[in-house]
Order: structure tokens, then sequence, then C-alpha cells
């Protein structure tokens, strides 16, 4: 039996009886965990089951119908919407060229753009900036642990800044910081007076260096070389400081010890009940968005292994048999809801 025959016994069962149990209906049925979830899926996903918190099992039959009126407003309502986003930026762009064109064209003549190439100069960039720096730098890594010879010359450089009395502020990933060689650099980096923060995510790589320039990554070179883009503009600068603050705020501040396991910071030791952190709020979102695996491993700067575990493990913890039904527990329990 496919899954779509499947779903078709799942419904008829849920008409005849609203008070099916999913525990009994596997065991007279003889379908796994997984060939249930199947059905139950695609059930959900044709709008002939809704979640409803007044049955035992959670889902309420629909007739089709029903459901396919339901599915054609809710069609209806986000074509409306888009329709009405379309006309608002058409307004908005016609505005845009009106008012603001004669300014942009001035401030493009002031901006100062430089794409450096190749490792080597990009690292040349980078220490000119360290050279420059008067007031203040930050910066975002997301991204793996770089190797330890390589932080070690970036606390070098630091240390040189921080004794200048310039202020430094810095978010690298929480998996690249429970490294054991960076978890030292970090700590020995707020040792020396930086302030150090870690976040789940962050949106790319950046350097701000006063309120005068950025570096931030350039696409990579057909050659697989590195690139980066060097920006001396107020504006552009402001830009960019205000997605850092925006990732700041968000952030977490170092801990006195980093480590553990990639899910063990939910959990109670005295055995109380466990709750979601971060990084499951994060998991269930980009599972909600339908990221790949590939795409989460590289957001949280993790391997796809790992991040096939941690999806194992929070299935596990919600008690589902896959990720679907996960993720619609996690909506229930209110994860996403902060």
């Amino acid at each position: 039996m496919d899954a779509r025959a499947r779903a078709q016994d799942l419904y008829r069962i849920a008409l005849d009886d609203a008070a099916w149990k999913p525990e009994a209906l596997t065991e007279d049925r003889g379908w796994s965990g997984t060939e249930f979830a199947e059905a139950l899926q695609l059930l959900g996903r044709l709008g002939l089951f809704v979640p409803s918190p007044d049955t035992r099992n959670g889902w309420t039959a629909l007739a089709p119908d029903t459901a396919l009126r339901n599915l054609l407003l809710e069609e209806e309502k986000h074509t409306g919407a888009l329709l009405g986003a379309v006309q608002q930026t058409r307004s908005a762009l016609a505005q845009v060229v009106a008012d603001f064109q004669p300014v942009h064209a001035r401030e493009l003549s002031s901006v100062q753009m430089e794409v450096v190439t190749g490792a080597a100069n990009v690292s040349a960039a980078l220490e000119d900036a360290s050279q420059r720096v008067e007031n203040e730098v930050l910066s975002l890594h997301p991204g793996r642990a770089l190797p330890a010879e390589m932080v070690e010359a970036g606390l070098e450089r630091d240390r040189l800044a921080l004794d200048r009395g310039v202020r430094i502020r810095t978010i690298h990933l929480g998996s690249a910081a429970a490294v054991p060689h960076m978890a030292a650099y970090l700590r020995r980096l707020g040792g020396a007076g930086a302030q150090v923060r870690t976040a789940h995510t962050l949106p790319l790589r950046l350097i701000v260096v006063d309120r005068s320039l950025a570096i931030v990554p350039a696409p990579q070179l057909a050659d697989g070389g590195i690139a980066a883009v060097v920006l001396r503009s107020e504006t552009l600068v402001d830009v960019f400081r205000g997605i850092f603050e925006h990732c700041w705020a968000g952030a977490s501040v170092l801990p006195e010890t980093a480590g553990g396991g990639d899910l063990g910071d939910g959990a109670d030791e005295d055995g109380a009940e466990w709750r979601p952190t971060g990084r499951h709020r994060e998991l269930v979102r980009m599972l909600a968005g339908g990221l790949t695996d590939e795409a989460m491993a590289r957001k949280l700067g993790i391997s796809e292994r790992t991040v096939r575990r941690l999806v194992s493990e929070l299935t596990e913890r919600l008690g589902a048999d896959s990720r679907f039904q996960a993720g619609v527990s996690a909506v229930r329990l209110g994860w996403l809801d902060d």
C-alpha cells in the first residue's frame, strides 16, 4: 500500500470515528511510524486534516468541499495581499525615483569601494584596517572555527588595538565557540578587554572599523580564491553598523566555559521539565522554511551529519515520528511565538 492509499484509509477511518487513536490504528493496520506520518502529512497538506485541540488525536477531518473551499480562500487571501503589496511597491518605486534618485547620484560620487582579491591581499587589507582603527571595531564571524594559527594571529592584532584604547565587540557562532581552541581564544580575547558574544546564526562575515570603513565578503572567484569588498562611505558603513547592532542585541554573552552537547543546553540536570533553547527554535524555523540539511549546516556552522543528528534528537524529544510532526508539535508548544 502506497502513501496515497494509506492516506485514503486514514481519512475513511477519521470520518467514521472522530476519536480514532493513532496507536490502535498503526497496530491494526501494521503501519510503521513513518508510514503513518506520511499519510498524516498528505492529509494535512490537502487541508483534509486540520489541527484540533479538542480531540485526543489532535486532528479533525473535513469534508473535501470544505477543505477545497478553505484552500481557495487561503489562496485568494495570499493573492490579494500580493497584489496589494505589488501596488504599494510600484507607488513606492515611483516615489523613490522622483525624490531620491538625485540624492543617490550625488552620494554615489562620494562612495569609495575597492574589491580585494586573493587571500594575501585580503589579509593585508585587514592588517591595514587594524592599524588605522582609532575608536571601535565591530565584527561578525559566521562559519566554522578557523585554524588555531589564524586565530592566534588575529588575537595579537586585537591585543595591540585594545592596548591603544580601541573598543572591540565581536560575535561568533556558538558552534564555533564550542571548539576547544576557539573557546580558549575567545576567553583570552575577553580577558584582554574585548566584548564577546555568540549567536546560533549570523547573516554574513563583517568587520566595521570606526564609522568610516567596512569589509564584507565578495563573491568567490572563479578559481576558488577569496575576495572582499572594502567600503569607505559613512552612509553604507552605518547600514552595516545597524546589521551588527541587530545581531548584538540577540546574541548571548560568552559563557565562562564553552562546549557540551548540541542539544544538552536545554535540559535540566535535576530532572525538571526540558525546555527548548534558542538553537532548537532556530532549527525549527529552518525546518519550517524548507531549508535543506546543507543550508542548515551552513547557517549553523556545523556539518550536515550533525544537523541530521540534531533533527533526530529534536524529533525524539518531541515524541514525533517525522520532521513534519516535530514541526507541528513545536508550533503547538509555542516555540516560535517569541
